[in-house]
Formats: C-alpha cells, structure tokens, sequence
C-alpha cells in the first residue's frame, strides 16, 4: 500500500485500523504506509482514534474577529400626530414550503390594516450543519446565491423576498423587533433566558411556535412583555421525539402591532387555523376576503377584584364605546368577582390593617359582596346577549373561609351578615345540598342585598369548583374556561406549566400575569396594579384573553387608557 493509497482509504473510514480491515491488508502494512504518508506531508499525525475526514487535512489558520459596540437598533419613525402605523411580524423557515391560504390570508390582512409585513427568517438543517447552522452566515450565502453546506443552497419562497428583515429596530419606545434572533424550532421554552435580552424594552422574536411571557418590572413601569410570532412556513421536522412535539405546537401565526402618534403600542396574536382563517377582533379573513362585524366568542378578563377595580378599566371594558360594544362576546368569564380585602384572612392579626379597613369604610363584608352583586347586574344590563360566567376562584371561595375562622362576637359590623351567611350554609348542610355556593346563595337572594331594585338578570351563571365550562368544543376539544387557575393538578398550587402539562388547552385568571404556555392562557387583573400585598418588582397587568369562534385565541393589553391604537 503506498502513502497516496493510504490517505484516500484513511479520509474514506477515518482509521488505520478501518483502512486495514477495508483494504485487505494488515494491521502493520497499514501503519507504515500511515507513517510513510506523514514524513512526506500528506496526512498530519493524528491523535489515537477515530477521525474526521476534516481531521486528515492540514486546518486553515483561524480568523481573529470582534465588535466593540453591541448590535445597533435603528428606529421606525412614529406615524405622524393623530395617525397610526400597524405592523405584522412573522417568521420562515428555510427549505420549507409557504401554508399558501394563510399566507395570502396574511396579505389581506395587512392590506386591509394597511400594515407593514415583516418576515425575519430562521434555519432548522435536518441533515445537521453543528457550528455552521449560524443564521447571519446562512441568510448572506444564500441572498448571494453562495455554497452554503455540500453544494446545498438555502431556500425560502421567493414571493418572501420583499418582506425579509432579519435585522433588529425598535417598533416604537418599548418595543423591539429581534429578526436578528435565530432560535432552534424544537425549542420547547423559545423565549427562555431571553428576559434581559432587550434590557427594559420589551421584545418579538420569530418563532413557530406562540407564547408570551410578562417580566417584572418597577411596581409603576410600564410591564415588559415578550412574544413569539408563529410562522408563514408548513410544518417541516425530523420525525423525533424533539420535532414531533414542535409540530404539534406548530402556529401558523403572526403578531399584529399598532402604533399610535405618541408612542403607544399594542400587540396581539394573529394565529390562524390549518386552514389559514385568521380572526382578529371582530373581522375574519378567508379565501372571499375581510368579513367584519362578527361576534368573538369569548373574553376572559382580568381578575375583577370589584372592591378594588380599576376604573379607568372598567370604562374601557363596560363604559360608552367599550370593548363590550366592539367584540360582542357571546360568553364573558369572571374570575376573583370578590377582592374580600374587607376581612381578608392575611390581614385579621394586623391590627393597624384592621383599623385602615374602618377608617375607610371598607370593613363591611355584605357591602362588599353587595359592591360584587352591583357589579354583576350592571355588566349583565349593558350586555344581556352575553352571558355571564363566574368562575370559582379563591377570593370569593375567602367568604367560606371567613364564616369558618373568623371571630364574629368580636365584629360587630358583620355580626348580622354573618349569621345570615352562616343560617344558609347550616340549612345546605342539613338539606344535603352539595350544590350549595355562597356567591350563588347571595345573588340569588338578590333584592334582600342588592342596593339595586329588580329581580336578578337570568344571563349570569356560578360555576360551582371543579365545574368544567368548555367553549368551541368542534376546535380541537375545546377550551377549558372553567379553572381560575389556583388550584393545580393533584393537590399542587397552580401554575402556567402545571395546567399545559394537562395536555387540555385552557383560558385561566389568578395570577394577575399574562402570559401563554402551550395551549394555557392567563390574562391579567382589572384591579389596581398595587393591592399592597404584591410588593416590590411586579408582572401584573391590565390584560384580557379572547377566543374566537373557531377556538384561536389572543391576548389584548389595556395601557395608557386605550386597549388598540
């Protein structure tokens, strides 16, 4: 075996042992020719064990590279004072066909905005590139027509091309655009380890699969959200473990963000079904084109907490030219009815609290629930073809706890209320009534407490715990709107994960942070965005979940008094 001989069979299997046993030849005979083929410069020596074909050429010299500066982030300018600019952002991914309707949906749509489209695109190799899968390196050989990876271009639609920005800008003053993101779409958490990544501002980056996660922020700053976008792109994955749980999460999807004239903005999901129906508010866009004035299915708002609801949110939900009025929802769902800060648990060994509570007159439990019944009757008259549905949660179930704990020959206030409230619960007891709700019993007994005449509004339904309440059951089974999200599975606390893991798409309330984890969605609070207890940096926000009738959904933030540009 000459030298020549031994360095084609070596970069051919990779060892001497390989070459010998390929070749025919011996163990010896190969090593020397191996020996030989060194001392002429043909093959380098080489450390015991099996070699990469790289491994038998002499390396190129590394190149030395670097940048002082961070990535810059040019601006969008601001539409002009009175004006809006509107904005889509969507991701594509290489070597992979366009979802056709969704995409000509999508340009429908931003036509009918008169939106900007941006797509920023991202690399998945099924044949694995390792350490050259680099999406900067990627975009510029193949918008150059260059060599990629063995003769292999990287492709993306062309009818893409006039709306490619893989470059990162600043939408408007809290708000970045990170095209320049590229990030695996097995990714199980895409926007993991991403919350300091545009510092203070908040940020969008292209993925295929929809979430959102609100970070902390200063108790009175505005909450800094990050998004995901879905993608324009058919599903396209190794058909393992990891890429078969990305296309089961796969969206077909994009984020709309409107901008108006002072800096605000707000963004909500565009997520559109398999086969590329978009819902956006009250409009739906399919192959005939934009059908407006539809009703959305569902609004699961914020948690209510009546006693220290925000105003400024309850005009905006239920005031003259409301959100109620625009989307017409067919179902409302109402999570913490009660905030119960009368006689709050927490706060019953607090003497100074306690004392608060009587200076300002909030230390009345039947005012409070009156206050919640109100509230009930007044969102039930402005909307009577909607129905109303309050969902068991743990403010209000604070009312049993108090008839349980508290100490009523001390609290003359409440003395007759809770007599009353206790009669009821005896009789439910003694009656084998296990249907038996407190918040029920009392808006049932509707003119003994309301401080409004009239019987009770027949449109309102108490979900009793563990009550399921499913919407758009022919989408996929349904959304699961019955959880308040404090109690979790098997006795655990709740939480985002917990519920996805149930594998059971969900809309939920409790924590007061929106945010998507799979198919689980959590809107925010309608209370005041400091209720004392939640003290120091915050993730609370005014923000509600909508279901549209074909069981897609989208979060919507209400900021600066306004809830869309």
């Amino acid at each position: 075996m000459t030298p020549k001989q031994f360095v084609k069979a070596y970069n051919k299997h990779g060892s001497i042992k390989a070459v010998a046993r390929q070749s025919g030849v011996s163990y010896h005979v190969a090593r020397n020719a191996y020996l030989h083929a060194v001392e002429e410069g043909l093959v380098d020596k080489q450390p015991v064990g099996r070699k990469s074909r790289a491994q038998t050429k002499t390396p190129e010299p590394p190149v030395f590279e670097g940048k002082v500066k961070a990535m810059a982030t040019p601006e969008f300018k601001l539409p002009a004072k009175g004006k809006v600019k509107r904005y889509l952002f969507t991701s594509a991914q290489n070597d992979t066909k366009l979802h056709d309707q969704f995409f000509e949906n999508l340009l429908t749509l931003a036509k009918h905005y008169d939106a900007k489209l941006h797509v920023a695109r991202f690399t998945y190799v099924k044949s694995g590139l390792g350490a050259r899968g680099d999406k900067a390196e990627a975009v510029r050989k193949a918008d150059n027509k260059e060599d990629f990876y063995s003769a292999k271009d990287l492709w993306w639609d062309a009818r893409l091309i006039p709306y490619f920005l893989d470059k990162r800008r600043q939408i408007a003053p809290g708000l970045v655009w990170c095209g320049e993101m590229n990030i695996l779409p097995t990714a199980v958490r895409p926007l993991s380890g991403l919350e300091v990544y545009t510092g203070r501002q908040s940020g969008i980056f292209p993925h295929v699969k929809l979430a959102m996660e609100s970070i902390p922020s200063g108790k009175f700053e505005a909450t800094k959200f990050n998004y995901t976008t879905g993608t324009v792109t058919l599903r396209n994955y190794i058909q393992r473990k990891a890429g078969l749980k990305a296309e089961f999460h796969h969206c077909y999807g994009a984020l709309l963000v409107e901008v108006d004239s002072d800096g605000n903005w707000f963004v909500r999901q565009i997520n559109a079904d398999s086969e590329g129906v978009i819902h956006d508010l009250d409009l739906r866009v399919d192959e005939n084109g934009v059908t407006t004035g539809l009703r959305v299915e569902a609004i699961t708002w914020g948690d209510i907490h009546v006693q220290r609801m925000d105003r400024d949110v309850y005009e905006l939900a239920w005031g003259d030219d409301s959100i109620v009025d625009a989307l017409r929802p067919k179902y409302q769902f109402i999570h913490d009815l009660l905030n119960f800060g009368s006689r709050n648990h927490h706060d019953m060994k607090d003497p100074f609290k306690q004392f608060s509570r009587f200076v300002e007159k909030n230390d009345s439990v039947e005012r409070e629930v009156a206050q919640a019944m109100d509230f009930i009757a007044e969102i039930s008259d402005q909307s009577p073809d909607s129905q109303i549905i309050i969902v068991d949660s743990n403010h209000d179930r604070a009312l049993e706890r108090w008839l349980r704990e508290s100490e009523w020959r001390t609290d003359p206030v409440n003395m007759l209320f809770y007599m009353s409230s206790v009669q009821a619960k005896l009789l439910a007891i003694r009656d084998n009534d296990k249907d038996f709700h407190m918040m029920r019993h009392w808006w049932t007994h509707y003119e003994r407490l309301m401080t409004m005449p009239g019987e009770a509004p027949r449109n309102v339904r108490f979900l009793d715990e563990d009550e399921s309440f499913v919407v758009c059951e022919d989408a996929h089974g349904g959304i699961e709107c019955g959880m308040h999200g404090h109690l979790g599975p098997n006795g655990a606390r709740g939480g985002d994960r917990a519920f996805a893991r149930m594998g059971r798409r969900a809309n939920k309330g409790h924590s007061h942070i929106a945010g998507i984890v799979d198919g689980v969605f959590s809107s925010g609070t309608s209370s005041e965005l400091d209720l004392e207890y939640n003290r120091g940096p915050s993730s609370w926000s005014h923000s509600l979940t909508l279901t549209y009738e074909n069981g897609k959904r989208a979060i919507i933030t209400i900021w600066n008094l306004k809830w869309r540009a």
